[in-house]
Order: C-alpha cells, then sequence, then structure tokens
C-alpha cells in the first residue's frame, strides 16, 4: 500500500474489504435484529436517544350509533438516552508473510475481524440485556442462589416467560411471536434432537441464520454471546424471552461500523487492519424482557 510522507492513502484500500465487514456485521448481528434502531447522525454528542412505549388498555365500551368519544387515548411514552462507546480492534499483518502464504491473508484477515467485530458486538448487547430485573428462575427457585446445579430450564419455563409478558400486555413481534435468545447448551437440553428436527423442517422457509424453530409462541434464537456466570461454583445459563420494543440498539451502517487499513512503515512491510464499531444497546421497558436464570 502505498505511503507519502509516513501517510496511508487511503483510498487504495479496497472497498471490498470494508463493505465484506459492513455485510456480515448486518447480516449476523442477533441484537440487531430485534431491537429498536436508531440511527447516528454526525454532530450530535454521544447520546443516542430511544423512545419507550407503554402498552394501551384494552378500550371496551361499544361506540355504535353513539358520538365519536370526544377524547381519545394519549400515547403513554418516554426518552430513553444511551451512551455511544468506541469500539475496535485490529491486526498487524508482516507484507512478506503475506506476499508468500498459500493463502490470500488479507482476505482471511478481514473474515476474522468481522466475525469478532459481531461477537463483541453482540456481547456488548446482551450484557445489557441480561442486566434487567424481570426474573424466572427455573426449578421453581426464588434467588440465584438456590440454583445449585440441578435446576435446568424446561418448556415450562418458557411458557411462564410468555404467560409474564402477556399478563403485562406485551405486544409480540409483527409476525405473532415472542423472541427467545438462547445458549446452544440450553437448547439441546430444552428440546430433544427429534424434537429440534420436527420443529425445524416445520418450518424450513422460514429459517435464517441463529432462528432455530418456533415453539409456544416463541421464537427461538441461539447465541453464544449470550453470557454464563458462575455462582456458588455452579454455572448459572441466562436466557432470555421478550416481546417488541423491549430495547434499543444503534443501527449499524457506513458510519457506525468501519474497516480501516494502515500502512506506516517506511518501508512499507507491515499493514495494519482492524475495525472501529460506534455502538450502543439500552433496554427499554423492564416488563418487556423476562430473563430465565438455570443451571
Amino acid at each position: 500500500m502505498a505511503t507519502v510522507s509516513g501517510t496511508t492513502n487511503p483510498e487504495l484500500f479496497p472497498l471490498y474489504y470494508e463493505r465484506k465487514l459492513l455485510e456480515y456485521v448486518k447480516q449476523n448481528l442477533v441484537a440487531l435484529k430485534y431491537g429498536q434502531k436508531r440511527g447516528l447522525k454526525p454532530h450530535s454528542g454521544r447520546q443516542v436517544v430511544f423512545t419507550r412505549f407503554e402498552p394501551l388498555p384494552p378500550s371496551t365500551t361499544p361506540i355504535t350509533f353513539k358520538p365519536t368519544p370526544s377524547e381519545g387515548r394519549t400515547i403513554s411514552t418516554q426518552q430513553i438516552t444511551a451512551i455511544l462507546e468506541e469500539y475496535g480492534d485490529y491486526i498487524d499483518l508482516d507484507e512478506f508473510t503475506d506476499i508468500t502464504s498459500f493463502v490470500p491473508l488479507v482476505d482471511e484477515v478481514t473474515d476474522l475481524l468481522s466475525y469478532q467485530a459481531q461477537l463483541s458486538l453482540d456481547t456488548i448487547a446482551m450484557q445489557e440485556l441480561t442486566s434487567g430485573t424481570n426474573v424466572l428462575y427455573a426449578g421453581g427457585v426464588t434467588s440465584r442462589d438456590q440454583l445449585d446445579g440441578s435446576q435446568k430450564i424446561t418448556k415450562a419455563d418458557i411458557r411462564k416467560a410468555v404467560n409474564l409478558l402477556k399478563r403485562a400486555n406485551i405486544p409480540p413481534f409483527p409476525d405473532g411471536y415472542f423472541v427467545c435468545f438462547i445458549h446452544p447448551d440450553k437448547l439441546t437440553e430444552l428440546f430433544t434432537e427429534q424434537e429440534l428436527i420436527t420443529l425445524s423442517v416445520a418450518k424450513t422457509a422460514y429459517l435464517e441464520t441463529g432462528n432455530v424453530l418456533r415453539f409456544a409462541g416463541v421464537q427461538f434464537v441461539e447465541t453464544t454471546a449470550i453470557p454464563v456466570i458462575e455462582s456458588n461454583g455452579t454455572a448459572i445459563y441466562q436466557t432470555l424471552v421478550f416481546g417488541q420494543n423491549a430495547y434499543g440498539v444503534v443501527n449499524i451502517d457506513g458510519n457506525t461500523i468501519k474497516m480501516e487499513m494502515t500502512n506506516l512503515d517506511k518501508l512499507g512491510r507491515v499493514k495494519t487492519l482492524g475495525w472501529k464499531a460506534y455502538f450502543a444497546c439500552k433496554r427499554l421497558y423492564e416488563p418487556a424482557i423476562v430473563r430465565i436464570e438455570s443451571n
């Protein structure tokens, strides 16, 4: 890559690599698919503003043959802010190694960094989403300390979570389903191999990356980014069941995530490839997210 007076000519870095990062993260970032999205406007500060909508109560009074009510409902909203943070990482690539390698290292490094960027942003989002207060413990216990290793997640726990959402009048997504973020370890406990095959085959036209099946009004999305914590020497798995507008997330586009390539070595021997992202995720309405904790 050519340099002039020790500075990089960024126009020589192919847009292919930038687009490869952007498209991979947009397609695979789990948290991005189900949150209320807000874009990044340049020169607008570090605060991102989301809007929390509370469900409307039912309207049960007939209006047939009567004047239209003089007053309708008002929208109950609250503005919630999140602080935008900058994230990123990079790899130094020796040019001689790149030239003599049996594989195109720049392309391979771009793939590695793209996967890392997606996993990093999903992990950041999951840390926020699993820190809520609306908690359901598996096995009928009432606190995390009581999870002694035998309280595995069950289908009944999923139904209880859905019941909590419905009792709070939380709307499902437009397809009529709530969404569940679940660790792959727990998915194989929750369903037998035959059930996974049967439920997945029934929805083959719908399947996307990570969307494994639907059950009991819930669409299951597996992700390893959801935290597994430890309490009293026991692994605690966290599973999220939530409805529409439960959280907000900064949208991923050419302004919020970028692939950079620099070469400040005087002989052009070392390239630096890296990604940087401006990102934030925020819970918007506690009753809309149920966290199930289990062993």
